[in-house]
């Protein structure tokens, strides 16, 4: 199914059922993302020798190796994400159908709701990309055959052990079986393929989302640029890391749309496509220079054979069983040409040529060695499924309340009117600046230690497991009576401010301390300090935590009055 554009007046009404179709479109396109990693295993299989043997060949295959199976890596975990994002639209859109029919007074209204979409939520194991070193077949076979079809009929058995020893002679014996170019260059193309495969399903994710965005609606359409680029790696803190950006795309972005994770697997199947293209034209270089050498060791010998006295092949195979003498005859000729060819390999020109291809292969090996750093950080940063699943269920949830400067909530299974200070995470993400879903869900320990790496500012970084523990801590942080008391006169006193000074600003206003809860015998979530960071790096511990903390801004207009700003794990005050 195709993405509808945005209608023609520039408006939309995000309905329920076209995060349905989102999500449809998203859980969609998983299963054919997965498939492309496999389809080029498949093909790699079909070459594990392609690469030959020496030094230079089997530097080249241990890096490719290397990459090739980071490569892998980093897109297991970018199917996860897209699932995560598949589960999370549906799950607002069943949030938002079950909340309007609650709330529907006449009790008539049926909330319309779809199971989950069936995902990959768990990283897949494609298992590892074939060794381009040769096998047990050493192709020499191939090699003696086309040599023999330029000799004569009756001397081929007579060629035939001269060959066998001197298809080694020189520096060829370090590089045979030499690599081979037609395999390589199938190779090539099917690393070039998986750029049409990351191009088609980056397409039509940023087409499914940008279907459910106002366009002209700023707030919106930043953060639609947002989620799309944090589907492929992007945090509010990234930097420029390994060569790529991997800060939150926005309108305002001077970089251009970042989807750094996308980007890093597209440029590396590039880069590989070409470096293996390079390795075949070197494999060429080589077998052209090395045969016309060989060639012209054979021209001059055979040359030099006199077959005028009749003798066939039947002596030359009775001279072959003659072993250290000559015969009359053709035998003897075969002995002397023997001899010939030996003498008459030019060495030194093998020798240079082999060099040469080493020299060059060995250039290639750092440039595959290049594309490990931005494939790890990728690795690092792929979103989890519960991240996206956390960003989708947030995304959606203001689409479907058309991005309003306004609380909504719509948790499943609780009724706001019950509660003092209802506050729905997912509703109210974004909303002036409030980030708890973003920066404190879903985030894997690597991701915390990032965050210390890449901001400087931050004393800690910690995250919930999940939205939906997100979201029961921080009620419950609500809701702790003492913490309720400090709501309430915390906004008395911002409102009497607002009466004793009409230039009182109350937007300003955060609640200090912040708000504190602990959970006795459960995890809130896990957090890592600046502390370890500082003493031990991206191997810093990341413990579990049992508390939690909310932070809260005052916004005149809204109720109730104020934001969750951020929403953490914690060690507590």
């Amino acid at each position: 199914m195709g993405t509808p554009p945005p209608p023609q007046n520039g408006t939309i009404d995000v309905k329920p059922s076209d995060l349905f179709r989102v999500s449809g479109g998203f859980a969609g396109q998983q299963p054919m993302y997965n498939q492309a990693a496999k389809n080029l295993l498949t093909e790699l299989q079909k070459h594990p020798d392609a690469g030959g043997y020496g030094t230079a060949a089997q530097a080249f295959a241990s890096a490719y190796v290397k990459v090739g199976n980071r490569f892998l890596e980093v897109w297991a975990k970018s199917v996860v994400s897209i699932g995560g994002a598949a589960v999370g639209f549906t799950t607002t859109a069943n949030n938002y159908s079950k909340a309007e029919a609650a709330a529907d007074p006449t009790g008539k209204k049926k909330a319309v709701v779809q199971p989950p979409p069936q995902v990959i939520d768990t990283v897949p194991a494609y298992g590892t990309v074939p060794n381009l070193k040769w096998g047990d077949d050493d192709g020499g076979d191939g090699w003696l055959r086309s040599i023999l079809e330029c000799i004569p009929e009756v001397l081929r058995d007579a060629f035939r052990p001269v060959l066998k020893h001197a298809f080694r002679w020189g520096k060829v014996a370090d590089v045979y079986p030499y690599p081979h170019q037609h395999y390589l260059n199938d190779l090539s193309k099917a690393w070039r393929n998986m750029t049409m495969s990351l191009s088609i399903t980056e397409s039509a994710l940023t087409g499914q989302v940008s279907s459910i965005t106002q366009q002209t609606n700023s707030e919106w359409h930043d953060a639609m640029r947002q989620f799309c680029s944090s589907l492929w790696g992007t945090t509010a803190w990234g930097t420029s890391t390994a060569g790529y950006e991997w800060k939150h795309d926005s309108a305002s972005a001077t970089t251009g749309a970042t989807h750094p994770v996308m980007t890093v697997l597209f440029d590396t199947a590039m880069k590989v496509s070409d470096l293996l293209y390079e390795f075949a034209e070197a494999a060429v270089d080589l077998n052209g220079k090395v045969w016309d050498i060989y060639m012209e060791a054979v021209r001059e010998a055979v040359g030099k054979i006199d077959l005028s006295d009749g003798v066939d092949l039947g002596d030359v195979k009775e001279g072959a069983k003659a072993a250290g003498r000559f015969l009359k005859g053709l035998a003897k000729g075969a002995a002397e040409l023997s001899l010939e060819i030996t003498l008459n390999i030019d060495t030194a020109a093998i020798n240079r040529v082999v060099e040469a291809y080493n020299t060059r292969v060995n250039g290639l090996v750092p440039k595959l060695n290049a594309l490990m750093e931005p494939l790890h950080e990728a690795f690092r940063s792929a979103p989890t499924f519960k991240s996206e699943d956390a960003r989708a269920q947030a995304f959606g949830a203001r689409a479907l309340n058309d991005f309003k400067p306004q609380h909504h909530f719509t948790v499943p299974g609780v009724d706001p009117d019950n509660i003092y200070y209802p506050m729905d995470l997912a509703n109210q993400e974004g909303l002036y600046g409030s980030h708890p879903i973003d920066k404190h869900v879903g985030l894997d320990d690597d991701q915390l230690r990032m965050r210390l790496r890449d901001q400087a500012g931050a004393p800690a970084a910690s995250s919930f497991p999940d939205l939906a523990s997100a979201q029961r801590f921080t009620q419950a942080t609500l809701q702790n009576d003492a913490n309720e008391n400090r709501i309430a006169d915390w906004i008395d006193s911002v409102e009497k401010k607002i009466q004793n000074n009409p230039n009182y600003d109350p937007n300003k206003s955060e609640i200090q301390p912040p708000l504190y809860m602990e959970f006795p015998g459960q995890t809130t979530g896990r957090s890592v300090s600046r502390d370890d960071y500082a003493a031990d790096g991206m191997n810093a511990k990341v413990e579990d935590k049992s508390w939690a903390q909310v932070r809260l801004i005052y916004k005149e207009g809204l109720e109730p009055p104020f934001i969750v700003l951020t929403a953490m794990p914690h060690k507590g005050p």
